[in-house]
């Protein structure tokens, strides 16, 4: 068994290198963004947009001059992207949908436990009217379907197409042909993913083996990742502490995951063999890059681990009422080199109106400089061209500046 022994700023540089934030060169273009998710399993999907959605946000720190036009062609176009549900409601390879059987019919039992709830469960009763509607007309959106409305309260769209369409989505046979703003129009399956892909067998033999494959992916999707509960092991079957050991053990064993000690940090944590000569890479690398999160950056999805590694609190407080906000609405944090050194607040951006900071704020153990004020107004130039904002008015300037 190989136990590595690390100190926390190593272990955080190493999680920087491996998300791809120490360079605008580690991933580029499309096949930049293709790589990356291959590399780390998905991107979290939220549909909330203030200055991009959260995959947007996720692929802009990591993509130089990215485009969220390019996600787009990647999910709708060309088709080697696809919305499912991997942490949450994720996007993923397209090449990894027959891996997801377990979790679409785990998502499937789930939505029909919801459904019952709701006393909405005849909404599985529409399948074959909705699969016959769309084979005739083409894709859609639920309300150009009629099923009726369910009591008020019951189901979040009150209508019994919006339920049954997300049911036929979570349980695979539907897909998201296209998506206008935060509306899904949907289409048959079939009808979007190559056969040799909806067709190609599920890859385990047993339930062991995929948990073998899931666990060890997840840990990819954050870089190393410790054996206690958290935000990075939401999800099915992996949510399971006892089976989730029991899983990491087992993977110990074999060789697959490697134990890593981390310096005043009790928690044992788990690194992917084939990620050690990242791992030995990054102690060289000493890089002052500014980029800003997404809310629901991989890098930053478990919050504990944030703070322990980082020495960051992070609480994303768009569902918090304005009064129990410590920081504001939609805040992303920024990095600096392997630091997450502050947290910006932006105002909605549409179009290509200039870029408006509400509130900056420094974290309080940080000595800014010069230099580190030149990095942030070269990224926020950056930032600008991605949301292709008309600059950044100069009272949002002065908001950064503290020396």
């Amino acid at each position: 068994m190989q136990v590595i022994n690390i100190s926390k700023e190593e272990l955080r540089r190493f999680l920087v290198v491996y998300q791809g934030l120490y360079t605008n060169n580690t991933f580029i273009g499309e096949e930049g963004i293709k790589k990356f998710i291959e590399r780390v399993g998905c991107i979290q999907y939220d549909p909330l947009n203030i200055v991009g959605r959260n995959a947007d946000l996720v692929i802009q720190s990591r993509i130089e001059d990215y485009d969220p036009v390019m996600l787009e062609d990647l999910l709708y176009n060309k088709r080697e992207l696809i919305d499912g549900w991997d942490k949450m409601m994720s996007i993923y390879s397209a090449k990894d949908w027959p891996y997801f059987k377990r979790v679409r019919d785990e998502r499937k039992k789930e939505v029909e436990n919801v459904l019952k709830n709701r006393n909405s469960l005849d909404a599985i009763n529409y399948v074959e009217p909705v699969k016959e509607f769309i084979q005739k007309n083409g894709s859609t959106i639920p309300s150009e379907i009629d099923l009726g409305s369910v009591e008020k309260g019951r189901w979040g769209h009150g209508k019994l197409s919006s339920a049954t369409m997300d049911y036929m989505w979570n349980s695979g046979e539907l897909g998201v042909k296209e998506k206008k703003n935060t509306q899904k129009k949907y289409d048959l399956i079939e009808r979007l993913l190559p056969s040799e892909i909806l067709y190609e067998s599920e890859p385990f033999q047993n339930d062991e083996e995929f948990y073998k494959w899931y666990v060890k992916r997840r840990i990819g999707s954050i870089g190393a990742y410790w054996d206690r509960s958290g935000e990075g092991w939401l999800g099915n079957y992996i949510s399971n502490k006892t089976l989730r050991q029991r899983v990491l053990n087992g993977l110990v064993d074999e060789g697959e995951l490697v134990l890593i000690r981390v310096e005043n940090l009790k928690e044992t944590f788990y690194l992917r063999k084939e990620d050690i000569s990242i791992l030995n890479y990054s102690t060289s690398i000493n890089r002052s890059n500014v980029k800003f999160l997404a809310p629901l950056d991989n890098l930053i999805w478990d919050r504990k681990l944030t703070r322990d590694i980082f020495d960051f609190e992070y609480t994303w407080e768009v569902y918090k009422p304005i009064d129990k906000r410590k920081y504001g609405y939609y805040v992303l944090p920024v990095l600096y080199g392997d630091r997450i050194v502050a947290r910006f607040e932006p105002e909605l951006h549409r179009g290509n109106k200039p870029l408006v900071i509400k509130n900056w704020w420094w974290e309080d153990n940080f000595e800014v400089t010069n230099d580190c004020i030149d990095s942030v107004k070269e990224a926020l130039d950056k930032f600008c061209k991605y949301l292709k904002a008309d600059g950044i008015p100069k009272d949002s300037f002065n908001k950064i500046n503290r020396i």
